[in-house]
């Protein structure tokens, strides 16, 4: 038999037709070729696991590029490396310099960090070390598809800013797809949760804005 041949890395970004391997068992969005080649059917990360191949599609998957901003909740912190949940494949790292050992966060921490290095392959590393980076304090953490992000924000921060304006909230979308919101009551947290589930499920709709501005004067002034 054959040994299996593997043309990528495990969580390698692959394009529609990449080649992937010979000789090793198609998984989820993989075809075989006419030669007996494993191909990738979308673009995605490819995802090695024993003897099988597949894709996990990027629509809905942030992939980390360089200076985006991003919203992060620290899931560990140990031997010096603090580890952060950036909602992508990749756990990314932030390593705090010698005389701070912990830049003061804690497991559970959200934090705004900025992607300081990511070959694609390893931890993406992030930074504090820019104006107006670090811990948040006080807020919610909701989270919408990546893909979504353009639509959440609007047109030169449109619908982003009828959301804040109309809740009387302060909301932070970042690129990978975290929203921070500090609400200011109850109903205003539940009437941008309902709105943002709207503005995903909807988002290839005209007239969006004016939709979620009504719906918002709804909630706010006591209707559902």
């Amino acid at each position: 038999m054959n040994k299996p041949e593997v043309y990528v890395k495990d969580r390698e970004i692959v394009i529609p037709g990449q080649k992937m391997a010979r000789g090793m068992t198609p998984g989820d969005n993989v075809y075989v070729d006419k030669d007996g080649f494993l191909r990738s059917s979308l673009l995605g990360l490819a995802s090695l696991e024993g003897n099988k191949v597949d894709v996990i599609p990027l629509a809905s998957t942030y992939i980390p590029k360089v200076n985006d901003l991003v919203v992060g909740k620290i899931e560990k912190i140990s031997g010096g490396t603090i580890l952060v949940n950036i909602n992508s494949p990749f756990t990314a790292v932030i390593i705090p310099p010698r005389n701070n050992k912990n830049l003061g966060l804690e497991v559970g921490d959200v934090v705004l960090a900025k992607v300081k290095a990511f070959d694609g392959m390893s931890s993406p590393l992030l930074t504090l070390e820019y104006e107006g980076l670090g811990k948040i304090s006080g807020c919610v953490l909701l989270e919408i598809d990546p893909a979504k992000v353009p639509r959440v924000i609007g047109r030169r921060g449109s619908m982003l800013n009828i959301l804040s304006s109309k809740t009387g909230s302060e909301i932070l979308v970042a690129q990978n797809g975290f929203v921070v919101v500090k609400p200011r009551d109850h109903k205003s947290l539940m009437a941008i949760m309902k709105a943002l589930n709207i503005i995903q499920e909807e988002s290839h709709i005209s007239g969006l804005s004016d939709r979620i501005s009504r719906l918002l004067d709804t909630i706010l002034s006591g209707g559902s």
